[in-house]
């Protein structure tokens, strides 16, 4: 199976690492707007047989099997919808858009052409989720305290006004998306829809978010708290609460470890890592078991999390 990516960044590195370990995928086309910065970036990994790209419309016509679309945020919507277009398979690195309304027409047109559409969001897509759902299928779940604070590296160019694409109000959109969908999309994964959304934020001078506190309440009555910043770090770990248990995890963008811990029976804590180092295989295989299975309502089972999730990132936004 041929795949094309959009994008030189470490993420496109690591997922080009994961893909490694399918001995189906043969990575064909590298696109970048830059001629050189492709060239500098199949140097960098030795990818010396794949083919640069510079014009979309070309990596729309190839002979790829799918694209993995990792390119600054506010460019998704554009480039998936071309491709969607353009009858190719597409994973799509979160957040998908920034708009609901854009990933709404997104899945309609991945439907209508029979192609598939799945964001790569790593913290959803790991097998040892399923534990923690049977965890609050079978207990009292009430709550869950979701943080996540990475101080970025970009921090001494924010300082002194020089925001990049990550802060850039049209291309990033800052902590406000580019960070707080992985406790927001992990949040209605496990706990189901939202009801009702309460926040608070600060703003750099561009109007980007760059530390978010929000309240979601779910139907089913579990209220998320989630503390989410790119100015600050952490030393404290994410928990869900059910009475006398919860559950402790490690990192929040990952899950590749989490503690289950009861504070009545007298019982040694159960601690679980999940079994691949690069979490970006979980979603790579998922993606690939639609593509090869046709799964369009197991699509439309992700995408359906994805739409809430970018609902109430929307609303998180357009707070103060």
């Amino acid at each position: 199976m041929k795949f094309a990516t959009i994008g030189t960044g470490w993420i496109v590195k690591e997922f080009l690492d994961a893909a490694k370990e399918f001995a189906e995928l043969e990575y064909t086309i590298c696109y970048s707007r830059k001629y050189e910065t492709a060239a500098k970036f199949l140097s960098e990994i030795n990818y010396i047989n794949t083919k640069i790209i510079t014009d979309l419309n070309e990596l729309a016509k190839s002979d790829c099997d799918f694209v993995y679309v990792a390119s600054p945020n506010g460019l998704h919507y554009e480039q998936a919808k071309l491709l969607l277009n353009s009858y190719k398979n597409v994973i799509l690195e979160k957040p998908a858009t920034f708009k609901t309304a854009e990933i709404m027409e997104l899945k309609d047109l991945a439907n209508k052409n029979k192609v598939i559409l799945m964001e790569a969001t790593k913290s959803v897509h790991i097998d040892e989720i399923a534990i923690l759902e049977d965890f609050i299928k079978n207990n009292n779940v009430n709550s869950a305290v979701f943080n996540l604070n990475q101080y970025s590296s970009r921090m001494r160019d924010v300082k002194n006004e020089v925001f990049n694409s990550v802060f850039d109000f049209n291309l990033g959109k800052g902590s406000s998306f580019d960070l707080n969908v992985y406790p927001v999309e992990l949040a209605i994964k496990l706990f189901g829809k939202v009801k009702d959304v309460k926040a608070a934020n600060l703003r750099l001078k561009n109007k980007v978010g760059i530390l978010n506190h929000s309240i979601l309440v779910h139907n089913n009555g579990i209220i998320t708290s989630i503390t989410c910043s790119k100015n600050n770090s952490q030393s404290i770990n994410s928990q869900i609460f059910a009475e006398d248990k919860n559950i402790e995890i490690k990192n929040i963008t990952s899950i590749d470890e989490f503690t289950i811990n009861n504070s009545i029976l007298r019982v040694a804590p159960l601690n679980i890592k999940i079994s691949k180092s690069n979490t970006m295989w979980y979603e790579i295989k998922d993606f690939l078991n639609l593509i090869i299975n046709n799964d369009f309502e197991k699509m439309n089972y992700w995408l359906d999390i994805t739409i809430e999730t970018i609902r109430v990132l929307e609303i998180i936004e357009n707070i103060n």
